[in-house]
């Protein structure tokens, strides 16, 4: 007998693994970060606020309605409004991946840099799948002006997210 699991269920699993190799590459530390996955009935999977991506737990993801209201689990991660945005800004996009990378982080303080521009063509792998990587300019986290900021940047540049 084979078991089916449910879109929700796949989908969480997926999120705490994915979750656990980006957290143990480095690409993120603490509980910065956060993951977001539109499932087909438009409601949302999402990392909880404060949670470690290294250490994710599929019960306690946060379950949100299409309009981003809480329906089950924790409580999102505070730049939830950010990942709906996304979502309503990149229609046929179903994956958010938010991250405080510490070598993002590095790049974004140094002094001089053109914010048009951050980094310069390294590889030709760069140029082909990035680009230009523009600078999103510093909002707190839960700051709604950062969706806005990064939604004038979604539908010309993938690089933000």
């Amino acid at each position: 007998m084979t078991a089916v699991l449910s879109e929700a269920t796949r989908v969480r699993d997926e999120i705490v693994r994915v979750g656990r190799s980006i957290f143990d590459r480095g690409l993120t530390a603490g509980s910065t970060g956060n993951i977001s996955v539109k499932l087909t009935d438009g409601s949302m999977l999402m990392t909880p606020t404060n949670a470690s991506l290294g250490s994710l737990d599929p019960a306690t993801l946060s379950h949100l309605d299409a309009q981003g209201t809480l329906i089950s689990g924790d409580k999102p991660t505070k730049e939830a409004f950010l990942h709906t945005c996304m979502y309503c800004a990149r229609q046929g996009d179903n994956v958010v991946v938010h991250l405080h990378s510490p070598h993002a982080v590095a790049v974004s303080i140094l002094d001089g840099l053109d914010p048009g521009n951050l980094l310069p063509p390294l590889t030709a792998y760069y140029v082909m799948r990035v680009g230009r990587l523009p600078l999103i300019p510093y909002f707190a986290p839960g700051d709604k002006a950062l969706a806005e900021a990064v939604g004038e940047k979604a539908n010309d540049h993938h690089a933000v997210l």
